[in-house]
């Protein structure tokens, strides 16, 4: 089976684009194991965008396709877990920082294509495994003791 991986030359159409590339390189909340989405076996991954086709004469995806057969995006990793299990769950992030995940992403994408390993999903090198630490939710510096909260003088809540 074949299914397609988007190139990073090509701008995101949608945020089903945005978060396939997001999940790429984003560990599975789900397992352990997984460092990011990766075809499942028996999956051939062809690099294009073919849902956001663009003509002179406007837009023809409203026309449907001639070609049956044409590949849909990776969407169910090796671990068997989707595309929310892998850090693109927009609902659950918010818009900016599905945006901020989204930029980090594309950016190891165009990376990654810069050495003509885009479609290697098993690639790694010290450059991307920096990048892919700040795609992990920001982590705030702020802690809050218990005893903090009860101390004389603390204005109430």
């Amino acid at each position: 089976m074949k299914l397609s991986y988007p190139s990073p030359n090509d701008a995101p159409c949608n945020d089903a684009v945005l978060a396939l590339r997001i999940a790429r390189h984003t560990p599975c909340s789900a397992c352990d194991t997984c460092q990011g989405l990766q075809p499942p076996p028996g999956v051939a991954l062809v690099l294009g965008d073919h849902s956001c086709h663009s003509s002179s004469l406007g837009d023809l995806n409203q026309y449907g396709s001639d070609e049956d057969n044409e590949p849909s995006y990776l969407e169910t990793c090796l671990c068997g877990h989707g595309i929310p299990e892998h850090g693109a769950d927009e609902a659950a992030l918010g818009r900016e920082e599905f945006s901020r995940r989204g930029r980090l992403a594309t950016r190891l994408d165009e990376m990654l294509q810069d050495v003509d390993k885009l479609l290697d999903f098993e690639y790694t090198d010290d450059n991307v495994l920096s990048r892919r630490q700040q795609i992990k939710s920001p982590v705030s510096m702020i802690t809050m003791s218990p005893t903090s909260l009860g101390k004389a003088g603390a204005a109430p809540f």
